[in-house]
């Protein structure tokens, strides 16, 4: 009876230990390298998991995981946090209701006053908040400060001004501006943004984005062919933009190789791997240009990076949650800053500043400081990747391609464009547009 006693005590001790042990909340994040990694789990995984017991954060990291994400979602599985490469790739998860609505999630962490309302308004999809946005990013000109002080040339603020670096810097045999598409054509798509928000101007863009019509009007085709045109001076690249990437674009800038490298905001976190040591300032990141003096500047448009969603098939909903508020705080914010600068540029209203920080994080807390200021101004337009849906994105990163090597018209392109979008406004496929307010 004694022993029976002891069994049954210990058999009870167990499956109390069981029954308290923390539950899994698991994110399936793309294979970032093992430096990034580590920063995931100084900054999120031991400060989530060491503030309570019940939950336990796991993250996996995958090279396909948008493909294993929707896959694995759609047939009612896969991680409890849902990670996508934007807000456009939300909607057909919301539709199929694999992902949680936030509203009520919102409203309990008090998301909408924390955040920048245009930023948390792309994940708007169906009358529901179905997604979190945690990189605000835009596009800018990134340069090397030291470089352009050994050549005397100024940071420049107009069209006229950049063309005359670049000019200059051909003529001393170095690259204009680097940037490339290999292995990832999409990054066409922007300078299709950087041409259309400075070209034809947000408010413009917002009129057309809103009523799918004035896709060929003489604006529009003016962006598409100055792209053609920088594309032809040799402002892309050179001769080697098919044969580039952003890694080796930036690897060529901190070998002052090139003054600039026009690209989204978060590229500085391939800048890393590159400026070090005493040249980890000199990667600075300024507005694009002014292209047309009738239109204000600077203009950063507004995109979001990726999006971190609620599985509606996830046990632990409300420990989902919890890792999003942690996400979207600014001790967060501001330790990810430190030690991955430029892809968590959390849309904070008031983003953390550090008077003592150096190097790239200096930088990058300067960009998020202007970017912030000009989102919540509503100074701000349309990053191409972020509000275009699907077909129609396509068209934008694929086509733009075709009308700089003489393939197809900058009218053509857009034709195909406006026909796209129509097929998807009627569909029910396009968002919802936070209004610029110039």
């Amino acid at each position: 009876m004694k022993r029976l006693l002891l069994i049954g005590t210990a058999a009870y001790a167990v499956l109390g230990s069981a029954a308290m042990a923390a539950e899994p909340v698991t994110l399936w994040f793309w294979g970032a390298p093992p430096n990034l990694q580590d920063a995931f789990e100084e900054v999120l995984v031991g400060p989530f998991n060491a503030s309570q017991d019940e939950y336990e954060l796991q993250i996996e990291f995958l090279q396909d995981v948008d493909n294993d994400v929707r896959t694995a979602v759609l047939a009612g599985e896969g991680p409890d946090l849902v990670y996508t490469s934007g807000p456009s790739y939300i909607a057909p998860l919301a539709r199929a209701g694999a992902i949680e609505p936030l509203d009520a999630y919102a409203e309990q962490y008090g998301w909408h006053d924390r955040l920048l309302e245009p930023v948390l308004d792309t994940c708007y999809q169906l009358d529901h908040l179905y997604c979190m946005p945690p990189a605000l990013i835009s596009d800018g000109m990134f340069y090397n400060r030291a470089l352009l002080e050994e050549k005397g040339w100024e940071v420049p603020t107009t069209l006229a001004e950049v063309e005359q670096v670049m000019d200059a810097a051909i003529a001393d045999g170095l690259y204009a501006s680097v940037t490339g598409n290999k292995g990832w054509q999409p990054v066409n798509e922007n300078y299709a943004s950087i041409f259309i928000n400075n070209v034809v101007g947000p408010a413009r863009f917002y009129e057309i984005l809103s009523t799918g019509e004035g896709w060929d009007s003489a604006e529009m085709i003016k962006a598409i062919e100055e792209s053609a045109r920088w594309f032809k001076a040799g402002y892309l690249g050179g001769s080697d933009y098919f044969s580039l990437n952003f890694d080796e674009s930036i690897s060529l800038v901190s070998q002052k190789r090139s003054p600039f490298f026009f690209a989204p905001s978060i590229g500085f976190q391939w800048a890393t791997n590159y400026f070090t040591g005493d040249a980890a300032g000199d990667f600075a990141f300024a507005p694009i240009p002014q292209m047309d003096e009738s239109l204000p500047y600077p203009i950063y448009d507004l995109g979001v990076a990726f999006t971190l969603s609620i599985n509606a098939n996830s046990d632990v909903k409300d420990g989902a949650a919890a890792v999003l508020d942690l996400i979207f705080s600014p001790e967060f914010a501001s330790d990810m800053a430190d030690v991955w600068p430029g892809y968590w540029g959390i849309p904070l209203r008031e983003f953390p500043t550090n008077p003592d920080a150096t190097g790239l994080t200096a930088s990058f807390l300067d960009a998020m400081a202007d970017m912030t200021a000009a989102v919540d101004a509503g100074t701000f337009g349309f990053k191409i990747g972020t509000f275009f849906p699907p077909a129609t994105s396509q068209v934008m990163f694929e086509d733009i391609e075709s009308v700089w090597l003489d393939r197809m018209t900058a009218q053509d392109m857009l034709a195909k464009a406006a026909s796209a979008y129509a097929d998807e406004m009627a569909q029910g496929l396009t968002q919802d547009l936070p209004q610029p307010s110039m």
